[in-house]
């Protein structure tokens, strides 16, 4: 039996330029602004040519997402494996290119269902990563997982970063920044609190 075949290389060089030229158009016009002819404009190609790697914006939508959702995942590994899994996690929680992001594929995802049923799989995924981690983490802070379940913990984290990036890229005076630093310095007292216990 013959091996399927592997794309080439030129193939894969212009399906990341037509995804980075999405990602882009996304991040500084909106997803609505997503078309064959403004991918094809930013990524310097015919728009015939987005639908022959694309067939459907939906196919485009969908590609963004995997390939940003696959990064978050192994980036989300790496932060819960590191020395200082909360702040580790945090940062990546709160990167404002990778959340601003996902901000615009899930407003993509309220009118796309094939979108929206990729999207809640990738949550599914990392929200059960983080879960198991923090389910013997969280002792290793001082916390009660009976006080403070994982569920809980994730949550907030998710939630919180979510809201001060999308905030700030909104410009919403909601004190964000106070936010930001009033996490940090909750994080830096339990990343102590941790090393403490381990000596």
């Amino acid at each position: 039996m013959a091996e399927p075949r592997r794309p080439r290389a030129a193939t894969e060089l212009k399906r990341a330029r037509l995804l980075d030229a999405t990602e882009e158009v996304m991040l500084e016009e909106g997803y609505a602004a997503v078309t064959s002819r403004s991918v094809a404009a930013r990524a310097g190609i015919n728009a015939p040519l987005v639908h022959y790697y694309f067939p459907t914006i939906d196919d485009l939508f969908v590609a963004v997402l995997r390939r940003r959702g696959e990064q978050g995942v192994r980036r989300m590994e790496q932060a819960l494996a590191s020395p200082e899994p909360l702040r580790a996690w945090w940062e990546a929680a709160s990167d404002p290119r990778g959340t601003a992001l996902l901000v615009e594929l899930m407003a993509a995802a309220n009118h796309r269902e094939a979108l929206r049923a990729e999207v809640g799989e990738f949550a599914r995924q990392v929200r059960a990563m983080q879960m198991e981690r923090l389910s013997t983490l969280l002792e290793e802070y001082g916390l009660d997982v009976r006080e403070f379940p994982p569920a809980l913990i994730a949550a907030a984290v998710h939630g919180l970063a979510f809201g001060i990036v999308q905030d700030a890229a909104a410009g919403y005076d909601t004190a964000t920044d106070e936010a930001a630093d009033g996490m940090a310095r909750l994080v830096a007292r339990l990343e102590e609190r941790r090393r403490s216990r381990a000596t």
